[in-house]
């Protein structure tokens, strides 16, 4: 699918999901909720958006095993650049693509750069679903325990795969470029065997990172007064994160807003709320972003050439 097809889908997804909210509500009133919001909790939400980054971006420098690492500012300021180029590119991790291309092109190798780049963001996810479970279990009971468990197996036979991934001695010739390539991550994948430590201390700092994700979108929301239950709030954050996942949106605009209507209705939410604290979500990101768009600009690591 070309770079244009995708950006018309992604386009035409986020049109169409906005659409339908704004078709069947009445949110005229979205303006003056925005501009009544708390700007003291607002700035406290792009702050833990920044915190938020730095934190992944060491992590990320520490899956990276490479006798000669870039330099740790290269890499926050790449992780910047990443999420300022989520805002064009297809679901929450386009930026990636685009990390793994500057980070290969500066160890030379695009294939440990897409393994610690894959690490980074696989396993900030295996935290999103823990937290979520536990946000689940004591808000309410275990109807969807069954499915989280699902997904987090999935995560890790994913993950054990790579590990542990056989020679395959017979490989057809029509395949040999898909082989070749699951060869390199594979070796790639190994080299973490022997650094648990890593692996554990990044699953670690991945719970305190994606917390302040979900104490982010809590701010938000109690920027326009309005206090979702902790507990809620841990369950359904990770879940609406994850989506943008998947979901080809303009950086998850229209999906977001469809799943914030989704979880928050039921906690009694006016709808013009909802959508304002999602919108509000969204410029807090980009703000944020804003700084990846001037190191983008201004620095020759990053200036496309």
């Amino acid at each position: 699918m070309s770079n244009k097809v995708k950006l018309s889908l992604k386009i035409l997804v986020s049109t169409v999901l906005l659409g339908y909210i704004f078709y069947n509500n009445d949110l005229s009133n979205i303006g003056k909720i925005i501009s009544s919001s708390d700007l003291n909790l607002v700035l406290v939400a792009i702050l833990l958006v920044i915190i938020n980054y730095v934190f992944s971006s060491i992590r990320w420098y520490f899956l990276l095993l490479e006798k000669q690492r870039p330099p740790i500012i290269y890499m926050i300021k790449l992780y910047f650049v990443g999420s300022f180029f989520n805002n064009f590119l297809p679901t929450s991790i386009g930026g990636d693509a685009y990390k793994i291309y500057k980070l290969g092109e500066k160890i030379a190798s695009k294939t440990n750069a897409f393994t610690a780049t894959f690490l980074e963001r696989f396993i900030g996810m295996f935290a999103l679903i823990i937290i979520s479970l536990y946000g689940y279990l004591t808000f309410s009971g275990v109807e969807v325990l069954s499915f989280v468990i699902i997904f987090i197996l999935g995560f890790l036979a994913f993950f054990l795969f790579m590990i542990f991934y056989p020679k395959y001695t017979y490989k057809p010739a029509k395949l040999s470029k898909f082989f070749e390539i699951i060869d390199r991550i594979h070796l790639s994948f190994l080299r973490y065997k022997n650094h648990k430590k890593i692996i554990f201390y990044s699953l670690l700092s991945s719970f305190v990172i994606q917390i302040a994700s979900i104490f982010t979108q809590y701010f938000v929301f109690l920027s326009l007064s309005t206090q979702i239950p902790l507990n809620y709030a841990f369950f359904a954050f990770p879940l609406i994160f994850l989506s943008g996942y998947a979901i080809p949106s303009v950086n998850s605009l229209g999906s977001q807003e469809i799943l914030y209507t989704t979880f928050f209705t039921n906690l009694g939410v006016p709808i013009g709320t909802i959508i304002s604290a999602s919108f509000l979500y969204h410029f807090v990101r980009l703000v944020v972003s804003l700084i990846g768009a001037y190191y983008y600009i201004n620095d020759k690591e990053y200036i496309k050439k």
